[in-house]
């Protein structure tokens, strides 16, 4: 069982989850994103009013739970669709070994993703506005939080990612692992459920991996 700290779980909980240190600078980081979230995303409609309540385990953690799936060799990584910085600016804190790069199409909602890695000082954090159709091939890991269905998401993989580059896509929070559309051809499927025990809401993740 996990510690539970004042309504919600310990970081030295999450480390235990994620096999990371969670230093104190990191901590603080992650803090100051959340009441960012709620003093400025919200307001501006990045996320919905109803989401306050739940900011760090519904947005932050849920953020987190990607680095389970994360391939060791991973040195960059593209938000697609990442909104206002999410899920990549709490990784871009807790792993600053990985360059993130967010692109998203709404000027509005790249316009405060920048400017909250702005206000954090996170330094292994980019953002481009455009379409994914866009972004060259370059990138070891493309990560999707409820940004694109399954199909989509496996059609955008070979636009970002390169040769042997991996999607991780979160799918749905149901308790029955989901039915799955085939793999398109030049890439494979696995399912994995995350969270467990430590988030309100656990959900299932898709491993894209391109051969």
């Amino acid at each position: 069982m996990f510690h539970v700290e004042h309504g919600r779980v310990t970081f030295e909980a999450i480390e235990k989850w994620l096999g990371i240190d969670i230093d104190t600078e990191q901590r603080a980081a992650l803090g100051r994103f959340e009441r960012w979230l709620a003093d400025e995303a919200v307001p501006a409609g990045g996320l919905g009013p109803g989401e306050l309540d739940r900011l760090f385990d519904r947005h932050i953690l849920d953020s987190l739970a990607f680095l389970a799936a994360l391939p060791g060799h991973t040195r960059t990584a593209v938000d697609v669709g990442g909104g206002v910085g999410l899920p990549s600016i709490p990784l871009a804190i807790v792993r600053p070994d990985i360059d993130f790069v967010l692109v998203d199409r709404s000027r509005r909602r790249t316009d405060l993703a920048s400017r909250a890695g702005r206000i954090l000082g996170v330094r292994n954090y980019a953002v481009l506005t455009t379409d994914i159709s866009s972004v060259e091939p370059v990138y070891d890991v493309a990560l999707f939080r409820a940004s694109l269905p399954i199909p989509e998401a496996a059609e955008a993989l070979p636009h970002c990612s390169i040769r042997g580059g991996t999607g991780l896509l979160a799918v749905s929070r149901g308790t029955e692992e989901p039915s799955l559309p085939s793999a398109p051809d030049g890439v494979t499927f696995a399912m994995s459920r995350e969270g467990d025990g430590i988030l309100a809401s656990p959900f299932w993740l898709l491993e894209m991996r391109k051969s």
